[in-house]
């Protein structure tokens, strides 16, 4: 046995071949019960999958990394021990498991309007009341639904951890991971070492109360980056009134225009709802990879042109890629509880989202049940284990506020606030940071100089071809429509290079059917809807 291996483990694991994954890894499940309280009836069978370390001596805490939505499965992302994780690999193996009720571990899985072959529902209503009283009934037959909480998988986990034979571990998060993270801190922290908080939110988050400043601010400094950008500026120089604009028309109800279905290739004529337009440009404002897109967006937008933001919202569609039973269960549980009126009023005031979206979650939660969650789990969690978090500036998901929040009560915690970065775990600079802090187990020394030099990938000024769904008809009769009225295109994107090389550089992936793709490396989208 190596040394950094596992001592005397209980649970044996076989090996297998991850995609992704290079080399060989560990994979087998751990059964747990479905009612911890109990310890009876269902069990469920958690996947995990471990990536060895490479150091043929490697250190004996292993890295556990915690998986955003909630609702995404972590064995999913394995591949980031070739990617982000690939550096902590050479000294700690790193160990994925899914959460219950996502991935194969007993995955509540459903569809609420995120299949964008229906067009009208993927544009419609947020949470048909309908679709959540069918997924419920589709779910309770085999689940009860108020067990997959945050605290109860904490303890699956630390079940999970002590039957792979590991002692002390660490834990890198990002986003609704985050949150888990700080649960499973709060409930077993003897077990810890380090633990690494990417995208930060927080055990009072009050998902989705903070969306709508969250998104304010993102598209507030894209305002003002696309000014200061001589390319963004001159070919969008009225960016905000042209916002506005566009939101003025949905004051009149949703807006009808025609869309092309991604799956039939026919153009069909669609309702866009205000608060389902509202809710796609905020997920664009995620991630600084995404959000280059939004100016050319609304620009189009503003010209009745919809297919840049139907192309983009279709391609980036985190939500089809959730557990949206566990989604539920948590944010029902954890969240919307703890919601007042006068938070609703405060948080939403004054933004472009808008007060729909918290009100059309409260309502969904009216038709999902309700796990068991103390008062007291609103508050922040207190521990001297030694933390790093790192926010981005314009994470329109988890602000920089949030991790603030956080840091309250972690007494040995850092925070770095990046300015350029989003709701994303890429690029140098964060990755180094990663791996000095899990090596040194401190915060206190690591070098964040290098965050400095972040900056947003180039404003997009078309939408690459290698992305459209429209047939040429369309966009030749879109683009006839808008040259009658004067309006010119702007300089192509479509020939950047063969359309592997493109995405890949683009970080966007030609084929998103399950939300974005690993190389968006946005985490499925986390602590979405």
């Amino acid at each position: 046995m190596r040394r950094g291996a596992p001592q005397q483990a209980p649970l044996a694991l076989q090996p297998c071949h991850v995609p992704g994954v290079e080399g060989e890894a560990r994979c087998g499940q751990y059964e747990v019960y479905e009612n911890r309280a109990t310890k009876a009836g269902r069990k469920i069978a958690l996947k995990i999958v471990v990536v060895p370390a490479l150091n043929a001596t490697p250190s004996r805490d292993p890295v556990f990394w915690l998986q955003g939505g909630p609702g995404a499965a972590a064995t999913q992302v394995a591949g980031l021990s070739n990617d982000f994780l690939t550096d902590i690999r050479q000294e700690r193996d790193l160990v994925f498991v899914d959460q219950r009720g996502t991935g194969d571990s007993h995955p509540l899985v459903c569809d609420i309007a995120d299949d964008p072959s229906d067009l009208s529902r993927f544009f419609g209503e947020l949470f048909p009341a309908e679709k959540i009283r069918a997924c419920r009934e589709q779910l309770e037959k085999n689940s009860d639904l108020k067990l997959y909480t945050t605290p109860i998988a904490m303890d699956d986990l630390d079940e999970t951890r002590a039957a792979l034979g590991y002692g002390k571990i660490n834990l890198a998060a990002a986003s609704y991971g985050t949150i888990a993270a700080l649960v499973y801190m709060r409930q077993h922290p003897a077990h810890l070492r380090a633990v690494f908080l990417l995208g930060v939110a927080n055990t009072n988050v009050r998902q989705p109360l903070p969306f709508a400043k969250g998104a304010q601010h993102a598209l507030d400094v894209l305002f003002e980056d696309c000014a200061a950008d001589n390319a963004c500026h001159q070919a969008f120089p009225d960016l905000p009134k042209e916002f506005a604009a566009v939101m003025a028309r949905f004051e009149q109800g949703s807006v009808t225009t025609q869309l092309v279905n991604p799956t039939t290739k026919q153009a069909e004529t669609v309702k866009i709802a205000r608060e389902n337009f509202v809710e796609r440009l905020r997920l664009l404002l995620y991630t600084t990879t995404f959000a280059r897109f939004v100016p050319l967006i609304v620009h189009r937008a503003f010209e009745n042109d919809y297919l840049p933001f139907e192309t983009m919202a279709i391609r980036y569609n985190p939500g089809r890629g959730l557990a949206r039973g566990m989604y539920l269960t948590v944010t029902c549980s954890e969240s919307v509880p703890f919601i007042t009126e006068p938070d609703i009023v405060q948080q939403t005031q004054g933004t472009f989202v808008g007060a729909a979206r918290v009100r059309s979650h409260i309502a969904a939660c009216k038709e999902w049940p309700q796990g068991a969650i103390p008062k007291s789990y609103v508050e922040p969690v207190k521990s001297n284990v030694p933390v790093l978090l790192v926010s981005g500036e314009v994470d329109a998901s988890t602000p920089p506020w949030l991790g603030k929040e956080a840091m309250q009560r972690l007494s040995n915690g850092r925070q770095v606030n990046i300015r350029y970065y989003g709701h994303q775990l890429d690029g140098p600079c964060v990755r180094t940071m990663l791996t000095e802090f899990i090596h040194n187990g401190s915060a206190k020394s690591i070098d964040v100089a290098c965050t400095e030099s972040i900056r947003r990938p180039p404003f997009a000024l078309e939408i690459p071809g290698q992305l459209l769904f429209a047939p040429s008809s369309l966009i030749n009769k879109t683009n006839a429509l808008r040259r009658a009225r004067g309006i010119k295109s702007k300089k192509s994107e479509t020939n950047r290079g063969a359309s592997a090389d493109y995405f890949q550089a683009l970080g966007v992936h030609p084929i998103m059917g399950r939300g974005a793709s690993s190389r968006a490396r946005t985490w499925g989208a986390t602590l979405i809807p």
